[in-house]
């Protein structure tokens, strides 16, 4: 196996990066280098710069990889017309990769052909059957097609293969909700939050389920935010959003639509910062004394650059004060005092967190290897 290859496979992406470049520096139409460099790029949300690198690989055996790249790109763009037409021509090929049949579904899910996605993803699942998030897709296309016992069988079996799944616990307590079990699926999302304690999905489903009665008869609030969460994990952020601005509009609000509001700006393309600025400042106006809507502005405002930092700082000690006891919060505000060289308040902060984390926490690791580093400072 080449070295690239199996540096990607382990997730090793800044080592990829690295030996890419060395390997283009000495030959500048390596073509692996260039799909490792192209695959790097999908990853870190550049699809421009992988479909420039792709436009380099000329070579006949690796079209299909090329291709399978490029209707990656299209997805990411959201051009999901583009992307069906890639994936097309690769599952009318021999022996298509399992790929090609996940891309498909997840594309034809997009423009809202549930029965054509599920028989792709089943094509997907019959190839590779461990793939969780084969597994996931297909559960997504069953709920569409509102066939409730069908999707948890798959979103049970996705999990099996990876506990950290938090889009599986998710769709499976919509499912279990629309069904009418709503303390099931409230006792879901809490066993999804003790394998991803920071999944925000997790967190704002939970917070919309809290006022759900047990028959199902859900408030308005609760239904819209389980409708706008399925147009969003069907990659139709634009849709969501028009829908959570009109029901806020007409007086459905709730802590949790405004956040996923705050997701839905995020998840365009390009993402709409100051819409997702705008939403955060919206729901801190609307729960002031709520933790959450703070530390997520504050995270939010920290990858923004310096000159935000103060500000960011502010927040995230404002969330700590109004909830000392959620670690997230308080590690968030350590980054946060490192970005702005303030290492004596970290170092104490940090210090602070590991001390009250349980050797079994989730979060224990993390926190214990932070402090650690901040120690060699």
């Amino acid at each position: 196996m080449h070295v690239l290859r199996q540096l990607l496979e382990e997730g090793r992406l800044r080592e990829v990066r690295e030996a890419a470049a060395h390997q283009l520096s000495q030959h500048p139409d390596d073509e692996e280098a260039l799909l490792a460099l192209a695959k790097v790029a999908l990853v870190d949300d550049r699809a421009d710069q992988a479909e420039e690198l792709l436009s380099r690989v000329k070579s006949e055996d690796t079209q299909g990889e090329v291709t399978l790249l490029r209707a990656a790109a299209a997805i990411q763009r959201k051009d999901f017309s583009r992307a069906r037409e890639h994936y097309q021509v690769l599952i009318r090929q021999p022996s298509p990769p399992a790929e090609a049949w996940h891309g498909l579904g997840v594309a034809l899910l997009a423009q809202g052909k549930a029965a054509e996605a599920r028989e792709a993803h089943e094509q997907a699942v019959a190839l590779k059957p461990n793939q969780s998030g084969f597994r996931f897709e297909l559960g997504v296309a069953l709920a569409m097609e509102k066939r409730p016992r069908a999707a948890v069988h798959q979103f049970v079996q996705g999990l099996r293969l990876d506990a950290r799944d938090a889009r599986a616990y998710w769709a499976l307590a919509q499912v279990l909700t629309q069904q009418g079990k709503v303390l099931l699926a409230r006792r879901v999302l809490e066993a999804g939050l003790k394998q991803v304690p920071q999944s925000q999905l997790l967190q704002g489903a939970l917070s919309a389920g809290q006022d759900a009665s047990v028959d199902a008869h859900a408030t308005p609030d609760v239904a819209l935010f389980h409708q706008a969460s399925m147009l969003l994990a069907r990659k139709r952020g634009r849709e969501a959003l028009k829908l959570l601005r009109e029901g806020w509009e007409h007086g459905t609000r709730s802590l949790p639509l405004k956040l996923l509001e705050a997701e839905a700006c995020k998840d365009l393309q390009p993402p709409d910062m100051p819409g997702v600025f705008r939403a955060y400042e919206e729901a801190i106006a609307f729960a002031p004394d709520h933790w959450e809507p703070y530390t997520r502005l504050g995270v939010s405002l920290l990858k923004e650059g310096h000159r935000y930092e103060p500000r960011a700082i502010e927040l995230l000690e404002t969330a700590r004060r109004l909830e000392p006891s959620m670690p997230e919060t308080s590690l968030n505000l350590v980054l946060a005092y490192v970005k702005a060289q303030r290492i004596p308040e970290a170092l104490a902060l940090a210090q602070q967190v590991v001390e009250g984390l349980a050797p079994e926490h989730p979060l224990h690791v993390q926190a214990t290897s932070l402090l650690e580093a901040l120690r060699k400072i």
